[in-house]
């Protein structure tokens, strides 16, 4: 209940896709497969890193399948791998007067399962100004890494938002911004096991509800290609909307 209360704002987006879907008008639309290679950058935020946007990048790259319902909803899952580092000491980061350098870098693995609702009408069959939309996603996933030697598996909370744009049939290009909660705090954890609290390094004792987890952040961009086009009648190019 803690985490919820934390979350308004994500909590208050998610309750309210949830119980509009099933009143939300039926669309003429296409239903759509479609998937295609992601490229970016990834990085972290938490102990070491607890405010700074673009902090030590790394390169990440994947693939995404998105499934769209409608012009409007769409469905989607991405495998991404990146990599998160982060040091110490930094600027305006003091851990219980510590001087003593710290520093980690850990290749991460991602898996997300979102829902996209976009802004505008999306590559719509009968609308030809609809190649164009920025989107909101949200949805859960889990995150790959190493620790001890072990690979571990924690869930996630990712969300984001992006715009996109249909080239030609078949082909559409995107770019967005997508962060991970995650629901453990030792992606920044280095040293051998029992030497030290993995979720606080340097004794680090946040109690902001940024920190009390760490993010993973990825920014990137996307093509995407048909795979699947389901085919409506001809409607003589007359509808209404």
């Amino acid at each position: 209940m803690k985490y919820i209360k934390d979350n308004k704002f994500i909590t208050t987006f998610a309750l309210t896709v949830f119980f509009s879907a099933p009143f939300a008008e039926k669309l003429k639309s296409q239903p759509l497969l479609e998937g295609g290679p992601f490229l970016g950058i990834s990085w972290y935020n938490g102990d070491l890193n607890p405010e700074r946007q673009f902090y030590y990048v790394h390169p990440s790259f994947g693939g995404l399948i998105r499934y769209s319902a409608n012009d409007r909803i769409g469905f989607r899952g991405s495998f991404i791998i990146g990599e998160i580092n982060g040091n110490y000491p930094v600027k305006d980061v003091l851990l219980h007067d510590s001087d003593l350098p710290y520093t980690f870098k850990r290749p991460i693995s991602d898996i997300a399962i979102m829902l996209e609702m976009n802004f505008f009408s999306f590559d719509h069959p009968y609308k030809q100004a609809s190649n164009f939309t920025p989107y909101m996603s949200l949805g859960l996933g889990t995150i790959f890494y190493k620790r001890f030697e072990e690979l571990k598996v924690v869930l996630s909370l990712p969300f984001g938002a992006g715009v996109k744009w249909k080239m030609k049939n078949g082909v559409r290009v995107g770019a967005e911004w997508t962060m991970r909660k995650s629901f453990t705090d030792d992606l920044d954890y280095v040293g051998e096991q029992g030497s030290v609290n993995p979720s606080k390094p340097l004794g680090a004792d946040f109690s902001k509800i940024t920190h009390n987890n760490d993010w993973v952040s990825f920014v990137g961009v996307y093509a995407s290609f048909s795979l699947w086009n389901r085919r409506e009648k001809c409607r003589g190019g007359y509808d209404k909307f």
